[in-house]
């Protein structure tokens, strides 16, 4: 009953929260800064493991970046990984969690990375893909970025002392 009674506490706290509305433009500390669209244009496969997007100079804002890689398995053991790189910082790198077998056929993974940019120079955002016993799609990986509202909040983390 506690647990019911805490869950509906957190989700009414939530539901306040998202009633106030959070800002959608960038604020004035980030004056001379715009948050441009990111499109295909601004991005290109580099090889059939590395595609690269250009973020321009003077880009400030959140961004929903999402990578994808193509491979078709070569034997049972087949394997897949992916990383997003955002300038010199390592957004993650993944691999399927328990993956089904996969002994043939062609398969697509795909991850997720969201980022608040800013930025005076332009910056190179990556997506590199990597498989084993599998040959990827020669178009290699796939790689776009949305932009995302602006939240009015820098930084929140969640941490028992």
């Amino acid at each position: 009953m506690r647990l019911f009674a805490l869950a509906t506490a957190l989700a009414l706290a939530a539901g306040a929260a998202l009633a106030q509305g959070a800002p959608t433009a960038l604020p004035r500390a980030f004056a001379g800064y715009a948050q441009p669209a990111i499109g295909a244009a601004a991005c290109r496969m580099v090889s059939a493991a590395e595609t690269q997007c250009l973020v321009p100079a003077m880009t400030a804002g959140r961004y929903l970046i999402e990578a994808s890689g193509t491979s078709t398995s070569q034997a049972a053991d087949a394997r897949q990984g992916l990383a997003i790189e955002v300038g010199a910082a390592p957004c993650g790198t993944a691999r399927p969690a328990n993956p089904a077998p996969w002994p043939s056929g062609p398969r697509t993974f795909k991850v997720d990375c969201e980022v608040t940019l800013l930025t005076d120079r332009p910056l190179t955002v990556r997506a590199i893909y990597a498989d084993f016993h599998a040959v990827k799609d020669p178009k290699g990986p796939t790689l776009t970025m949305r932009a995302l509202p602006w939240a009015g909040v820098m930084d929140a983390r969640m941490f028992a002392p």
